[in-house]
């Protein structure tokens, strides 16, 4: 495991201090605070491919038609 460069640790270090907590719940929150956050970066990612999907699929759809005509 790394070590945190020591400016971010200066900053933990006040946080910590101010809101009266160990580094452990700290430390817990800003992973799981990260973790949500790329849960959710992957999810609009998959969502968005899925619908790019579904357009290609349409687009498809009209020029099939289209070239039926």
């Amino acid at each position: 495991m790394s070590s945190i460069p020591l400016p971010l640790a200066e900053r933990l270090d006040a946080i910590v201090e101010q809101l009266e907590m160990s580094y452990d719940e700290a430390i817990a929150e800003a992973i799981s605070t990260w973790v949500d956050r790329e849960e959710e970066r992957r999810l609009f990612a998959l969502r968005t491919l899925a619908s790019t999907n579904s357009m290609l699929v349409e687009g498809n759809r009209v020029k099939d038609w289209a070239d039926s005509l």
